[in-house]
Order: structure tokens, then C-alpha cells, then sequence
């Protein structure tokens, strides 16, 4: 049975989940980082940095578990459309559909938000060339 996705505020205070989502991708940390795993400090550096640029920070929940995190911006600075800066599925949640249904979602909170004109293409093509939030 399908269990609903729900995002909540991802703060400082939840470091250990993020540490954990982050940490099941090692092969996105080795790109973006140049390390396999990623530590306290990498996460505050990246909470820091979207505090910045008023970039939204969501955890993405699956009944009880966390399965991801997404951050993004509602008008990126550069053109003034939203933008995904980070979307990242828990190795252990991929492949299974989920990351299609968050993508819907998060279509749907941006919608809300004012955003009715973007290229949800691109960023549908973006999450494809990643590959760490495939499935």
C-alpha cells in the first residue's frame, strides 16, 4: 500500500536526518563534495548558505520515515523562477516511484506559491541526469 508523502521544515535541529539522507548517496557526496560521506559541519555550511539565498529547506516523509530532502528557491535571483537546488532520495527509497510523486508535489506547492510559469521540464530532466532521486 501506497503510503502518503509529506514535507516538513527542515531546520538545523534535524542535521541527523539530513547527515543520514546525504550519507545513503555517496556517490552524490563524492561529486558535490569530493568525499564519500559528509559530516556535521557540511550540513550547518549548506543551512548557512540557504538562509542566504531564502532558499526553502524541506524533508520529505513517507508515513514514518524520512525518504529525502529538497531545497529550493521560489524565485531564483538569476531569472526569477523557481529553481531546485537539492533534491535528494534516501538509497533505500529509491526505485520504487518515489521520487515521481514528490516531483508532483512539489509541482503542486509551487504552483500554490504563485509559480504557474517555469520549465518543469528542465528540472524533470535535471532529477533524471542526477540520477539520486530516480524512481
Amino acid at each position: 500500500m501506497f503510503k502518503l508523502i509529506t514535507f516538513e521544515t527542515n531546520e538545523i535541529n534535524k542535521w541527523k536526518i539530513e547527515l543520514e539522507i546525504m550519507n545513503s548517496n555517496s556517490s552524490y557526496n563524492q561529486m558535490s563534495k569530493n568525499k564519500s560521506t559528509i559530516n556535521y559541519d557540511d550540513i550547518l555550511s549548506e543551512y548557512k548558505e540557504s538562509k542566504k539565498l531564502n532558499t526553502t529547506r524541506l524533508l520529505i516523509k513517507q508515513g514514518d520515515n524520512y525518504i529525502g530532502l529538497v531545497d529550493y528557491c521560489i524565485n531564483n535571483p538569476s531569472d526569477n523562477t523557481p529553481w531546485i537546488s537539492l533534491f535528494v532520495i534516501h538509497k533505500q527509497f529509491q526505485g520504487g516511484g518515489n521520487s515521481l510523486g514528490v516531483f508532483q508535489q512539489l509541482e503542486d506547492i509551487i504552483r500554490k506559491e504563485g509559480k504557474k510559469n517555469y520549465d518543469w521540464q528542465s528540472i524533470r530532466r535535471m532529477r533524471k541526469e542526477l540520477c539520486f532521486g530516480r524512481g
